[in-house]
């Protein structure tokens, strides 16, 4: 059974930690006694709706995703005002596709794939841990037999100055989350005395 492989190497710090280096790690090819794998890069619809698809008893799946869940974009805009919760409107990706949590030849990762090796059909990734300070992002690799990719498109500002810097985005439960915050603090401070009804 093929498992998760990683060489390491440790070096001295001044202040007598050790720091860990990732030298190479990844996800070999599969041998012909198992189910071929199926990478699938993302999670948005496309990706999802092609896991949830796929006839497991033949393939192991394998997904690739900066998020663990899917989002329904066009309920969104639902959760800014309260009439939706944020948890009704995110999907886990463990439940569209269960077999990535319950067998050992399936995997999520948190990650971004940064390149495609077509010849050798190896996708090469990071880890993604969005600023935390648990372990440093390390690159590792994933063999495939067969790629889904279905990457994301980024919102469109048609080329109109300050959009990027002064425009609320509404693709993600972040986004939602931080337009609800900015409305009800203006509300709030709307009642603020000495607050002109211009400004109101």
């Amino acid at each position: 059974m093929e498992r998760w492989q990683r060489s390491w190497e440790f070096s001295s710090q001044p202040n007598s930690e050790l720091t860990r280096h990732v030298l190479s790690s990844g996800l070999g090819p599969t041998s012909s006694k198992e189910k071929p794998r199926v990478v699938v890069l993302g999670s948005g619809w496309a990706r999802c709706r092609a896991m949830k698809g796929l006839d497991t008893n033949i393939y192991d799946v394998v997904c690739v995703s900066p998020r663990n869940h899917m989002v329904f974009t066009h309920l969104l805009a639902s959760t800014c005002v309260g009439t939706l919760e944020f948890r009704s409107v995110a999907e886990p990706i463990a439940q569209i596709q269960p077999l990535i949590s319950r067998e050992t030849g399936s995997y999520f990762f948190l990650a971004n794939c940064n390149r495609v090796d077509l010849d050798n059909h190896v996708v090469h990734c990071q880890t993604l841990t969005n600023g935390a300070n648990v372990l440093e992002p390390w690159d590792f690799e994933i063999s495939y037999d067969k790629l889904i990719i279905a990457s994301s498109s980024v919102p469109l500002t048609f080329g109109i100055h300050g959009v990027e810097e002064h425009a609320f985005f509404l693709r993600e439960v972040h986004h939602a989350q931080e337009i609800k915050r900015k409305l009800l603090l203006n509300l709030m401070l709307s009642d603020v005395p000495g607050i002109l009804e211009a400004e109101k």
